[in-house]
């Protein structure tokens, strides 16, 4: 069924290449400005409180000082104000990922611009006050010209990843070591990079809950991200890569 899943999703995204004009914000580390040896972690979907998946990783960045950037669902913030203050506090970076699941792609331009706003309006309550710059990822990583041009109408610059095709919504705490592997080994190849990881459940999948209670080692249950994360940040420091300093999106 997973892999089912997964064949619709891609075949979806390959029409909607095919078929319009698009903006991937996938970039190489030459395009972000990003300094050799530079490493930063991005993580799109939270704040996951499911097994304390978010404390946990809170906890292994601040042992190991690393400011992580985080990607935040409007509706995973609206009942969890106190990890996001947690996030901001401990001087990570926080990014509005929209309010809602849905793909950027799959959004009317009006639909677009009010995930957008909602998703800045829910950070901006659970933390009492605006933050800038305004920064914004969006559910997927590709958007449409007018989309790019609401994104900057509403003050917003956009985050992008240089590795965002290690698929890690779809692995299970089973494939967890051979993921850490390949990330490890992408870093070295392309001298650095800001990954993308996703704390929370996958934004293509609703009913996140009731996924985990059906298959509590599925790929919906992301509590082994803190681990990896940790073994990624003991090798990448062990190598000479540099994990704590982040870079101007704007």
């Amino acid at each position: 069924m997973k892999k089912q899943f997964v064949l619709f999703c891609s075949l979806a995204l390959l029409v909607c290449l095919l078929s319009c004009e698009f903006i991937n914000i996938s970039s190489t580390n030459e395009e972000t400005g990003l300094p050799p040896y530079y490493v930063i972690f991005t993580f799109d979907d939270g704040p996951n409180r499911h097994n304390k998946t978010i404390e946990r990783l809170l906890d292994v960045l601040n042992k190991y000082q690393v400011k992580g950037v985080f990607c935040l669902l409007g509706l995973n913030v609206v009942n969890n104000h106190d990890i996001v203050r947690r996030m901001y506090n401990e001087g990570h970076i926080i990014v509005n990922h929209g309010y809602s699941e849905t793909l950027a792609y799959f959004m009317s331009d009006n639909e677009f611009r009010q995930n957008l706003i909602r998703g800045d309006r829910a950070i901006t309550e659970a933390l009492g006050f605006e933050i800038y710059p305004k920064l914004y990822r969006p559910q997927g990583g590709i958007i449409s010209p007018e989309q790019l041009k609401i994104i900057n109408e509403e003050g917003f610059s956009i985050v992008p990843y240089t590795m965002g095709t290690i698929m890690d919504p779809y692995t299970t705490s089973n494939g967890k070591d051979r993921l850490v592997r390949r990330i490890i080994q992408r870093i070295e190849k392309q001298n650095g990079g800001i990954i993308l990881l996703h704390d929370g459940p996958d934004g293509l999948e609703p009913g996140t809950m009731l996924k985990i209670q059906k298959e509590p080692n599925g790929a919906a249950n992301r509590s082994w991200i803190p681990d990896a994360v940790e073994t990624i940040i003991v090798n990448l420091l062990a190598k000479g890569f540099i994990l704590t300093e982040t870079i101007d999106f704007n």
